[in-house]
């Protein structure tokens, strides 16, 4: 089962604390303007679990796909 990190985007306020807390998960794309999690086979549990407890906005939440 893999577990990977979800942002909200209609309850993001994009003050990018999360791409601070943790930059090889998070990033702000200034294409789009957008929040993206970075694609990857593996996230790290302690970054992103740092950003969730760290989110103003409460937006990031692990999803379990399987």
């Amino acid at each position: 089962m893999k577990r990977y990190p979800s942002i909200d985007l209609g309850r993001c306020s994009y003050c990018r604390g999360c791409v601070e807390v943790a930059p090889r998960v998070f990033r702000f794309n200034p294409a789009t303007g957008l929040m993206e999690v970075i694609d990857q086979d593996h996230y790290p549990r302690d970054e992103v679990d740092e950003a969730i407890k760290n989110c103003p906005e409460k937006c990031i939440t692990w999803v379990e796909e399987g």
